[in-house]
């Protein structure tokens, strides 16, 4: 089978898949391909792991002659998102062992933030020991989405306490600390965290106000506003909406 008429066949399986005729793209489609590509695979992984149909989707899981990390987060997915979350450790923990992927920041990056965003805290736990054990743990592109994933998991002293043990930190982790701190109320520890900036930006600026106005405190969101304009910065629309 050439690679136009593979093409032609994995669009079959999404337009199926997205009209709800999943055994249709299985059985009619996917296995008469004779060479399915990761693409094929991935395109039925990723409908049985988004309906829940967990069974399927480690069927067709075992029977991928490759992989790459879309299929290992599919399958996580899958798993954390319909109720099973030490199966989706499981498969965390065969990802680690699979010398075909190369786990790097930018791995252990794009788990994190799938855990903050699904707030799976089993998996974000794991995680961090693992980031931990390869020695990533100093490293500021890491850094950022594990504080973000404990303050979105409600876990903010969990949150504090990872970031005043990181060797190096930037502006960026800063301020996913002070939006994580400002969201519990915490707000002289995040007030204190932004005058011990040696760099501040606007976003510095506009979440620490948009942090005191949200907890009560407008007259010392209004003075820190002024504040701001001293050190040359200006609040936009779109700034304190992101705020």
């Amino acid at each position: 089978m050439t690679q136009p008429e593979t093409f032609l066949l994995n669009n079959l399986i999404s337009t199926y898949s997205k009209f709800g005729n999943l055994a249709y793209a299985h059985h009619r489609v996917l296995d008469h391909i004779p060479q399915p590509n990761l693409f094929s695979w991935n395109a039925i992984l990723s409908i049985y792991s988004k309906l829940g149909r967990l069974s399927q989707m480690q069927q067709i899981f075992d029977l991928m002659p490759f992989r790459d990390e879309a299929s290992w987060n599919l399958a996580i997915s899958g798993y954390a998102n319909y109720g099973s979350s030490t199966d989706a450790v499981g498969v965390y923990k065969l990802m680690l062992k699979d010398e075909a992927m190369n786990l790097n920041q930018s791995t252990f990056s794009t788990k994190l933030i799938l855990c903050s965003n699904c707030r799976w805290m089993d998996l974000g736990r794991q995680i961090h020991g693992q980031i931990l054990k390869f020695g990533f743990g100093s490293y500021v592109f890491v850094g950022s989405p594990l504080l973000d994933m404990y303050a979105e998991l409600g876990l903010i002293f969990d949150a504090k306490r990872y970031y005043d043990e990181m060797p190096e930190r930037n502006v960026v982790m800063c301020n996913t600390m002070i939006i994580g701190l400002m969201r519990r109320g915490v707000v002289e520890e995040s007030k204190r965290l932004l005058h011990g900036l040696k760099e501040r930006d606007s976003i510095s600026w506009t979440t620490m106000i948009s942090g005191l106005m949200q907890n009560g405190m407008e007259r010392e969101a209004v003075d820190m506003l002024r504040e701001m304009r001293l050190a040359g910065f200006t609040m936009d629309r779109l700034h304190l909406e992101v705020s």
